[in-house]
């Protein structure tokens, strides 16, 4: 496996300070994703879960997409201020 950075728990502030992106005024996790496929995944302590798996466009190169699973529950996505909800399936289609 490719080593990779892990960072502290650290605040919305210092995450944008060391480059990553900051979302809401919340304690943040950064993560150095390497290249090549490579999947986070979480837990919330009622134990609903989601995984992030970062795909790339060609064998150990950097992520080309991202493909984001809710497991346990429906999910809802909002892009472009519209709401899209739709039942959780593989980077396949499959349910």
């Amino acid at each position: 496996m490719t080593a990779f950075n892990e960072h502290p728990t650290m605040s919305q502030a210092e995450a944008v300070a060391l480059g990553f992106a900051g979302f809401n005024d919340v304690p943040h996790k950064p993560i150095d994703v390497p290249d090549g496929e490579y999947t986070i995944t979480a837990r919330t302590s009622d134990g609903r879960r989601v995984t992030f798996c970062f795909l790339p466009d060609r064998e150990r190169s950097p992520a080309g997409f991202v493909d984001i699973q809710y497991h346990d529950v429906i999910w809802t996505v909002c892009a472009d201020r519209k709401f899209v909800v739709g039942s959780v399936m593989d980077a396949h289609g499959r349910q």
